[in-house]
Formats: C-alpha cells, structure tokens, sequence
C-alpha cells in the first residue's frame, strides 16, 4: 500500500548541524533497536531496558548541537542593541531583521521562530506598523501549521491577509492564501485549497515574476497529487521544474523532483520514482537541507519497502525517523510511525508494529492530519486481520473507511474497503464481506483505469520536459559559446594593448634618458626657485591668516549687534522707566528681579560669545560633549520671554526623551538663540512657534523651529544662507544685521552638521540643523 508523500514546510531554509555526531549516534540506536526487536520477537520483553532505550532516543535528540549560520549570528548582532534600549521605539528596519531571523529559524528551531515571530508582532504593535504585524502572523502561521494546530494557522493567515490587503502588498497576499490553502490541503478540503492557490496564481501572473509563478504550481501540485489528480499534478510539477531549472534554483527544483516521485511511486513506476527521489536527495545533501533529506529518505524508504527490499528500506527509514524527531516534525513523525510499523509488519514483528501503527494515529489524531489517520486505521486493521483479531480489524477497517471517503481518495477506499472485507470474511458475515469485496474490486478497476491514462499522460509530460530542458540547455550552450567568443575578442585586443604599451614604453624610454642630462641642468635653478618660493609661502599665509582675523572681526561686530542689541535696549527701557518716575516703588521692587534675570542672561550669552571669540582667535581643541538640547531651549525660552509676551506668542515644545547630543553646547546655544529671535521678529501677534527634536537612525540630532510668520520669497530663501542679505523689518519694526543665520551655518559645519531653512510666503518658515550623535566632533 502506497503512503503519502511528506509534504515539506511551505518556507525553506538551511540549517547546520554536526552531521558526523549525528549519523555516529544514529547508528548506535540502530543496534539498540536491532537488539530490542530481538527480544520482543522472543518474548523476552525486559520493560526496564526498553524505557532505557527511549531516554536514550531523546537525550540524544538533545546531543545534537546545533551550529547557527553565519547570517543567524549577524542579524542577531544587529537587532542586540535595539531590543536592549526599551525605552526608545522600535525602527522598522530592527523589525525587518527580526523577521529575517524568524525566517532562518523555521525548519531548524520553530519555537525560536514562532518567539520572534511575537515579537516581530509586539514591537510592529507599538509603532502601528502594518506590515510588521502582517509578516510576524505569517511567521507564526507556518510554525502552527508545521506543529498541525490547523484552527489557529488560519486565524494567522487571515489576519496576515487582511492587513496585506490594507497595504495593497500583493506579495504579502500571495502568500497569505497560500498559508490559507496549505491549511485547507492539511485538512483535506482540497477544492477549497485549490481555490485559493489558484487566487495566489492569479497575482504571481500579474506581477510576472516567474519564480514565484513555479512556487505556485509546485503547490497546486501538491493538492492535486493528494486528491488523486496525478496528472494534473505533473503538469504543475513539470511547469514548476522546468523554471526551477531555468533559473537554476536547486532548492526548489529539488522540491519538484520529490514531489514527481511521489507521482510515479503512487502509480507504481517505482524505478523512475528512485531516480527522481534520489536527484532530489543529491541536491539536499549538497545543501545540507536536512528537511528535505528526512523528506526523501522515507519516501526512498518507502519504495523500497514496496519492491520488497526490507533491508534497504530500513536505513532510509531509521535516518528519516531521526531527522523528524530532531526538528521536530510532527506530520513526518506521523508518517515515519506508520511505515515503521508497515516495515515490521513485513518483517513479521506483529507487536512492534503494533506499537508503531498505534504512535502514527496518536499523532495523526493530534495534529489532525486525516491523510495519516486513514492509513494508521487501515494498517492496524491490516495487522489484526493478520492475527485474526477481526473484531478489532472490522473497527479499525471501518474508521479508514469513514475517512477515507472524506477524503475522496480511491486508493485509501480501495485499501480499506478490502480490509472490511478480510474482518468481516472473518467474522463470518460472507454475504457483508462479499459486497466489500466487490467495492474493493470496482475501485481498483476504476484506479488501474486511471493509472493506465495517467501513466500515459506522464509519458507525454515527461518528454516535453526533456525537450524544454534541452531547448534550456541549448540556449545556456549558445549564451556560453557567445561568452567564450567575448572572452577571445578580449583577449586578442588585450594582446594588441599590450603591444602598444610596450611601443609606448620604448618611446618612454628614450625620452627619459634625454631628459636626465636636461634635469641635471635644471637642478640648480630648483633649489633657487625652491628658496623663493618658501619666502612666497610664508607671505602667502601670513596674508591668509590677515584674511581670516579680518572676517573673524567682521562676524564679531555682526554678532554683538545682532545679539546683544535686543537685550541692552530692554535694558535700557526698563532703567529709563526707573529714572523718570513712570512706575511706582512697589512696580519697580517687582521689576528688580526682572532685570536681574534680563542682566544675567545678557551677561551669561555674552560669556558665551566670549568663549566662542577666545576658541576661534586661540584656535583651542575640540570643546565638543554631550549636552541635552532640551536645556538650552529652556534657557533661551526663559531670557526672551518678554519679546514672546510683547507679541503674544505662544510655544509648543516637541522634544523627544533624552534628545542627546555631542557638539559644543555654546555654539549650539547661539545657533538656537538666533534661531528664536529671527522667528520672534517674523511672527504676527498672537502667533506659534513649534519647536521640535529627535534623534534620526541612532546618528543624527534633528532640531527644527518652525513658526506661522510672514515667511520669505524663493529668492530670498536661496541667498540666505550664501552670503550676507538685506535684513528685513520685523512685524514691530524690528532690525537686523542680515549676518545672523550665515554665522549659524558657520557655527554648525563647523561642527560637521547640517543647517536648512524652508520657507513660503505669508504662510511661516522652518530652520533646522541637524548634529551628530556618540560621535567626536
């Protein structure tokens, strides 16, 4: 009796493991088991050492170190520091490394990738990022339907899906109904899940990427090689293989090549079912793919098996029984109890099969894989007709044959339907039995009917895949042959470079020996002119250093007239008011603190621009540290609160937690002062100033200042950061010196930052610059 194929995780991966421990510790259970079978045969069951064996089974499933890949290790270096600092929001791009991470994680560890699938999904939650959501449920999805809770895979898909759709990711929705269909498959609700295959196809065409068009008829093939549509299902397999190919990707081509076995060996073209398994278990090997090894090792095993070759099965078997349980597959643990229990029953281990038989429809049950269950029943029904147990072969035989018909399989109702027959011919019902028999009859007329065109078909399918595979490889041929023409042509004009150069050379040559006696001559003449031109160079700086002392005065005047003009005339208002008896002694005990504060921070910014005039003329080191940009735009809000006052100007502060930067804090606090009063001067009564700082991919400090003003023209926003400009009047008839802003451009480079105004008239401007973060000046 045929099995069914193990159907692979839709999502691929590649794993390394210590293969050599492995298959060491692989051949010792073989001995074990060998040795325990012995003494089952023998009814000399010793309980105590069979349990042994089992620890021994598991605790060597946990032996098996597993060595994480180069990119595990990477990504997981990249997405530490992120995931360590809690108190700032996740990026999208530490989101985008975690589902990578999942994604390796899947055929190796898939608990480890169902964890960062969740948090994949948390940290997405946090930042309303749709996308991230949508791929942690994908991830997560996979690993249910790879563990068989079917109920809770669709629920994941859905959602996927419907956040795709929001997005419009047509990518993103593909493989939501491919993930809905391979639940469906699972199920054995095949229509349905060819329905949304053939939705995935839809899109795959539209966006005509090819790759993922074969990904969707390997699939589809898949379902109808599990209705029992095998023709149908070598035609999606061939189309599928014959773009694998094209595009030499062996993973997938490897997949179909299995996938063509499992047709041929459900037909019973057992020897070209060996030659496609085996082409698939070369590719794995070579990619150390061990789902893919386990995957054709069984369905080797199983071929074997089915000509008879029990001791050539049993090798294959036993390496796929080890592979299943050391990821962790639940389906191929499934499928592996029950051809175990098939091999012992051949081998005529009636109780070990048993046991087996009896694992296989745990797992089946469990994980609800009707496929598996359908054949645990009828195998067990098998193994107690043999024994004439046909009470339990008839309850057993009953059972395949209720889920058989749900699945609408012919070869699982023809298997059942002549177990009934045997229980019951048992159970001495003859005239029940006979009417089994002759379903049992009917249904493998209709299969070897269907076999027979089938196998046709397969004939037919199979040439024109060897004709398009030529057709691929005569066109690499000719593509290599037009490269190995390039390739002559270059190398011919290679030769004739090289000739040329060495013409070139000889001529070179020549000349150089001519000029060395024209050298010799000019050697006196260049120490002179050396000498000259040391006394040039020395003029040259001491001119440039004039030059800079110069423009070093220039922006000084610009700076103090800008700056401290403002303050000095408050001043000088409030005094005047003292001296002239305008307020009273109570208003102008009130004012003194006024003025105190007005005095210190005049004085404080005056020490600032002092520091800064002594760092330039002295030409000191590097004054940058870190400082919190939120303090000095306290300070600054503080000593202009009266000009704020005077125009009515509300503020909104948009500072983000430990907004930290490593600059020098005076030349900032100058650039922010500026930055304040140039939009004071421009902003209407009653106006807003919105002040806002980030930190932008864990590098930049961002500082920006926008207000509701009168804004600049095009013109005027070109030049403003250029040159000097034409300072306009403010909205209270406020002056300016039109240095400003290009003395805070000088300010910021030279702490190798950004500076940007925008502007439009009649709406307002924004000016900005940007620092750096952790990093020296």
């Amino acid at each position: 009796m045929l099995t069914p194929y193990l159907k692979r995780p839709f999502k691929q991966g590649f794993k390394r493991a210590f293969l050599y421990l492995l298959f060491v510790l692989h051949f010792f259970l073989i001995i074990c088991y060998t040795f325990n079978l012995i003494l089952l045969y023998t009814n000399i069951i010793l309980k105590p050492f069979y349990a042994s064996l089992i620890v021994l089974n598991l605790v060597s499933f946990n032996l098996f170190a597993r060595q994480q890949s180069s990119a595990i290790d990477s990504l997981k270096k990249l997405i530490t520091p992120a995931l360590q600092h809690t108190s700032k929001l996740p990026d999208t791009l530490t989101i985008s490394r975690i589902n990578k991470l999942a994604d390796e994680y899947f055929e190796s560890y898939p608990d480890s990738c169902a964890y960062y699938g969740n948090l994949e999904i948390a940290l997405s939650t946090k930042i309303n990022y749709l996308k991230g959501i949508a791929d942690g449920h994908t991830q997560i999805g996979a690993v249910n339907t790879f563990r068989g809770d079917y109920a809770a895979s669709a629920r994941n898909y859905t959602t996927a899906l419907n956040l795709y759709k929001q997005l419009n990711n047509n990518y993103g929705i593909s493989e939501s109904y491919i993930g809905l269909a391979r639940v469906q498959d699972y199920l054995g609700n095949y229509d349905n899940a060819i329905g949304l295959f053939n939705k995935s196809l839809t899109l795959c065409v539209k966006t005509g990427k090819e790759i993922d068009v074969a990904n969707c008829y390997n699939v589809i093939g898949i379902t109808y090689d599990n209705k029992g549509e095998f023709s149908k299902a070598l035609d999606c397999y061939f189309k599928s293989l014959i773009t694998d190919i094209k595009y030499k990707n062996d993973l997938a081509a490897a997949d179909n090549y299995c996938d063509i076995g499992v047709v041929m060996q459900h037909m019973e073209i057992y020897p070209k079912a060996l030659n496609y398994f085996n082409r698939a278990l070369n590719i794995w090997q070579k990619l150390d793919d061990q789902q893919g090894i386990s995957t054709a090792s069984e369905n080797i095993g199983e071929v074997l098996m089915a000509q008879k070759n029990y001791t050539g099965a049993i090798g294959y078997l036993n390496k796929a029984s080890v592979i299943f349980h050391k990821i962790d597959d639940r389906e191929g643990k499934s499928l592996i109890y029950y051809d175990l229990g098939l091999y012992n029953y051949y081998t005529q281990h009636t109780v070990v099969a048993l046991h087996y038989l009896n694992l296989s429809l745990q797992s089946a049950a469990q994980n609800k894989i009707k496929y598996n269950k359908a054949y645990a029943y009828e195998g067990l029904a098998r193994v107690y007709n043999l024994e004439k147990a046909y009470t339990r072969a008839y309850a057993y035989a009953l059972k395949a044959q209720l889920t058989a018909n749900n699945l609408g399989s012919l070869n699982t109702k023809a298997d059942a339907a002549l177990q009934v027959s045997k229980a019951l011919a048992g159970l001495k019902r003859f005239k029940q039995a006979y009417s089994q028999h002759q379903l049992y009859t009917a249904l493998k007329d209709s299969l070897n009917n269907n076999e027979s065109i089938n196998k046709i078909i397969s004939y037919n399918l199979e040439i024109d895949f060897l004709k398009k595979q030529k057709e691929i490889a005569d066109q690499l041929h000719l593509r290599d042959n037009v490269y190995q023409q390039k390739i002559a042509r270059q190398r011919n004009e290679l030769l004739v470079y090289a000739a040329i150069i060495v013409v070139m050379a000889i001529m070179v040559l020549i000349y150089y020996n001519g000029k060395r006696k024209q050298q010799k001559i000019n050697l006196l003449l260049a120490a002179k002119n050396t000498e000259i031109i040391g006394h040039q160079e020395n003029l040259d700086s001491q001119a440039t250093k004039l030059n800079e002392l110069n423009l070093l005065k220039d922006r000084l005047i610009a700076v103090l007239a800008h700056d401290l003009r403002a303050p000095i005339s408050t001043l000088r208002g409030l005094f005047n008011l003292m001296t002239t008896d305008s307020i009273t002694h109570e208003e102008f005990a009130e004012m003194i603190p006024k003025v105190f504060g007005k005095l210190e921070h005049t004085s404080d910014f005056l020490d600032t621009l002092l520091f800064w005039i002594n760092s330039q003329v002295d030409n000191t080191g590097n004054t940058a540290k870190s400082f919190d940009i939120a303090d000095l735009v306290t300070r600054e809000l503080m000593s202009l609160d009266d000009q704020l006052k005077h125009k009515s100007i509300s503020t909104i502060i948009n500072i983000a937690p430990d907004t930290t930067a490593f600059a020098d804090p005076n030349s900032t606090r100058i650039v922010i002062h500026n930055f304040l009063t140039n939009a004071i001067k421009f902003s209407n009564w009653d106006g807003t100033i919105e002040i806002t700082s980030y930190v932008q991919d864990d590098e930049w400090v961002i500082f920006t200042l926008k207000d509701n003003g009168v804004g600049m023209t095009e013109a005027y926003l070109e030049n403003l950061f250029k040159s000097q400009v034409i300072s306009a009047t403010g909205t209270d008839n406020e002056t300016g010196t039109g240095m400003g802003l290009l003395f805070c451009k000088d300010l910021i480079e030279k702490q190798k930052g950004k500076i940007w105004a925008k502007s439009s008239l009649g709406v307002g401007s924004e000016l900005g610059f940007g620092l750096m973060v952790g990093a020296g000046v």
